[in-house]
């Protein structure tokens, strides 16, 4: 592919930006920045594992593996409760067993070898679903513990303790989590190509061995996912609890106190 036909083809972006304009979207800077970010990383990226791949030595590519892990761990602190504490450790911890365990794996079966160019894009796939999955799980348990706060309150207040009384704030959070990532994989073949099969079968692979290489992706990134987000809400839900097994209060659970306190009082007294 030419130099050329990558730059007419990125002409294609004056659609949305037209679209944005038109209809008022006030888009147009968002997808210039992320376009220009997006072309210059990939660059980037692309002059780093040429390197990496021309040196073929253990130790860079432990690195860059390790690179990627914390990347992706860091990329989940603003998705975290404001009451959650060691939100890095936390993501970090999950993302490296969930990278490690399928990618030992498929390394010990002779699925992929040992070498660069097939560990670091199937470590960055990993890491990727990780941090979606922790992410959305952070997101789910956030709101699951103020929906059911009642109910959790209720549990408590029988003895039951907090891993007790969070169970199905835990469970639903897992779940929420990992929904996306089956659906996705459900579509495979009937509705979408798969972006790596995708790939492969533009690059000359034959359509069977891409299948082979995809179906790999698929119970790797699907196992990764479910573990990253197991490992982080278990280890996140005990912070929405304090010493004494009691809810943690937030601010903005203080300020809706108040707010509702403010509204109903004058509605008691004109009563």
């Amino acid at each position: 592919m030419s130099n050329t036909a990558i730059c007419l083809t990125a002409l294609l972006l004056i659609i949305p930006i037209a679209i944005s304009y038109k209809e008022g979207l006030h888009i147009i800077k968002d997808l210039v920045v992320a376009s220009l970010r997006a072309t210059i990383q990939l660059l980037i990226l692309g002059f780093l594992l040429h390197y990496i791949f021309e040196i073929d030595a253990t130790w860079l590519l432990l690195l860059a593996v390790f690179i990627i892990i914390i990347n992706a761990s860091w990329n989940t602190l603003h998705r975290a409760s404001k009451v959650m504490h060691h939100v890095f450790w936390i993501s970090l911890i999950a993302i490296i067993i969930g990278t490690a365990i399928p990618l030992t794996a498929i390394i010990l079966t002779g699925a992929i070898d040992f070498k660069p160019n097939e560990v670091i894009p199937i470590s960055g796939m990993l890491a990727n679903n990780g941090l979606i999955a922790i992410n959305l799980a952070y997101q789910h348990l956030d709101r699951a513990f103020v929906k059911d706060v009642n109910d959790i309150e209720s549990k408590l207040t029988l003895a039951a303790s907090p891993k007790l009384a969070s169970k199905d704030a835990v469970r639903d959070s897992i779940r929420l989590a990992i929904v996306p990532t089956i659906d996705s994989v459900k579509t495979y073949g009937l509705v979408s190509i798969p972006g790596m099969m995708t790939g492969l079968i533009i690059g000359g692979t034959p359509p069977l061995e891409a299948v082979k290489f995809q179906l790999l992706v698929v119970f790797v990134h699907t196992t990764s996912t479910v573990m990253s987000a197991l490992i982080a809400t278990y280890l996140s839900y005990g912070q929405f609890f304090n010493a004494r097994h009691q809810l943690v209060a937030r601010d903005n659970d203080i300020v809706d106190a108040v707010s509702y306190t403010h509204l109903t009082l004058p509605t008691i007294y004109s009563v």
